[in-house]
C-alpha cells in the first residue's frame, strides 16, 4: 500500500531518530563525551534536512513525517555534543561540517525553487542527498571490522539494527512502489548494512557489560549510534 507502508516506514524512522537520545543524554550528565564520534552529528542533520528538502519539491508529507523529527533531535545532538568536545580541533570539524551542509541545502533549495525544470530540481536534490546519506552509512564501517576482529557485537547498537532493517525495508518497498529511485536505493544500502549487522550480531554475541560513563554497569549497546536512511 501507497499509504500504510509509509506510514510504518515514519514510525520506525522517528524510533531510529531517538537512537542516540541515551547516550547523548548520558554524555551530557558526565559532562564527558565518552566513546561518541562527533562528526556523526552534523551528517545526521544534513541528512535529514537534505530529505525535508526533498520532500518539498517532490510533494511527499511522508518524506516530511519520517524525516521532521530527526532534523529537530540531530540539532540538539549537534549542540549537546559540541559543548562537550574539548579539542579544538574537533570543534572546528563540527563547525565546518555543519556550516558546510546546511549552507549547502539552503542554496541548493533556493535555486531549485527557482528552476522552470522542476525535474531537474528533483534529480539534484535527491542526487545529493544520496550522496550525504551514503556518507552517514559509511560510518558504521570501521565498527564493522572491530566486531570481527573481537569476535564480539557489543559495539553495535541491536534494537536500532532491527529497526533499520525494518525501516528500511519499508521505505525500499515504498521508494519502489513510487518508482522513486531517490527514495528506494539509499534504502536498498540502509537494509544491506541493517542485514550485515544483523549477522555480526547472530555470529558474535555480546561480551559482558561495561561501566558507563557515571560508573553503572550497562551493555556498551547503549554507545553506539545506529544510522538510518
Amino acid at each position: 500500500s501507497k499509504v500504510f507502508i509509509p506510514i510504518l516506514g515514519v514510525l520506525t524512522s522517528e524510533f531510529l531518530a531517538f537512537g542516540p537520545l541515551a547516550a547523548i543524554l548520558e554524555c551530557r550528565r558526565s559532562n564527558n563525551i565518552g566513546s561518541l564520534n562527533p562528526l556523526l552529528f552534523p551528517l545526521l542533520l544534513g541528512n535529514s534536512v537534505g530529505w525535508i528538502i526533498y520532500s518539498a519539491v517532490v510533494k511527499n508529507p511522508f518524506v516530511f513525517a519520517g524525516n521532521i523529527g530527526a532534523v529537530l533531535l540531530s540539532f540538539f545532538y549537534v549542540l549537546s555534543v559540541y559543548s562537550l568536545v574539548s579539542s579544538s580541533y574537533e570543534k572546528l570539524r563540527m563547525e565546518i561540517m555543519s556550516i558546510f551542509l546546511v549552507g549547502m541545502w539552503c542554496c541548493v533549495g533556493f535555486a531549485v525553487a527557482t528552476l522552470e525544470d522542476k525535474g531537474l530540481g528533483v534529480n539534484i536534490i535527491g542526487v545529493l542527498a544520496n550522496i550525504v546519506v551514503f556518507l552517514l552509512f559509511a560510518s558504521p564501517l570501521a565498527t564493522f571490522s572491530v566486531v570481527m576482529s573481537t569476535k564480539d557485537s557489543s559495539s553495535i547498537n541491536k534494537p536500532f539494527a532491527y529497526c533499520q532493517v525494518i525501516n528500511c525495508f519499508l521505505w525500499t518497498a515504498y521508494g519502489l512502489a513510487l518508482q522513486d529511485p531517490y527514495v528506494y536505493l539509499s534504502n536498498i544500502a540502509g537494509l544491506v548494512l541493517g542485514i550485515v549487522q544483523v549477522v555480526l550480531i547472530y555470529f558474535y554475541p555480546s561480551g559482558p557489560l561495561v561501566p558507563s560513563l557515571s560508573g553503572n554497569l550497562i551493555s556498551r549497546d547503549d554507545y553506539v549510534i545506529s544510522t538510518e536512511a
